[in-house]
């Protein structure tokens, strides 16, 4: 029988997943050691493994986390509006980001330029968070296109993926200059230019 965590424990992996988020997206993957997420988590360092198993499983969960926030269930029709409407309220809110988290980038988009040769399974966990993105954008593309809201005769998930791409180049841009335009940019263009 497996014992439960106690609240402090889990208030320790809370913390501990809480900073690494914060430092992998600042600082990046190779950039951010364990000892710099225990320092910011106000934890003992022998807790960590405690809690995840290595670096990599924390990477994994900070995907799974900032993944999460990246307001994919905008883009289903529980939320309400038009298809077309709620993939641009999803483009906003994306593009939004920038606001709050300054030029740090697109977590995804900053983990699959280092990751690749050193992590297989961080790699397949970023790469399944895109294609999450991007299936989820292409069913809304599809259901706007079937609603008369948007034309063209591209595969509804090329066109998604062309949008997300563009976006991480956007973010890459914007986190580069430090400047949020690219990114405004990438929205008035997607959204009066190319899904019309």
């Amino acid at each position: 029988m497996a014992r439960s965590k106690s609240p402090a424990s889990a208030g320790t992996r809370q913390r501990l997943s809480d900073a690494a988020l914060d430092l992998f997206h600042l600082r990046g993957y190779n950039g951010t050691s364990v000892q710099d997420i225990v320092a910011a988590a106000g934890a003992p360092k022998g807790t960590f493994y405690n809690h995840f198993g290595s670096k990599e499983d924390l990477a994994l969960d900070s995907v799974a986390r900032y993944s999460e926030a990246m307001g994919l269930e905008m883009l289903d029709g529980k939320q309400g509006g038009t298809a077309r409407e709620r993939i641009i309220a999803h483009l906003r809110y994306i593009t939004g980001l920038a606001d709050t988290m300054g030029d740090r980038g697109c977590l995804l988009g900053n983990f699959a330029s280092e990751i690749p040769a050193h992590s297989d399974v961080l790699r397949a966990a970023v790469d399944a968070s895109f294609g999450r993105w991007v299936a989820t954008l292409g069913d809304a593309i599809e259901q706007a296109r079937a609603a008369g809201e948007l034309q063209g005769d591209e595969p509804a998930r090329s066109l998604a993926g062309f949008i997300v791409s563009s976006y991480e180049g956007a973010a890459a841009r914007a986190k580069a200059s430090g400047d949020p335009a690219a990114l405004r940019e990438f929205f008035d263009i997607t959204t009066t230019r190319i899904l019309t």
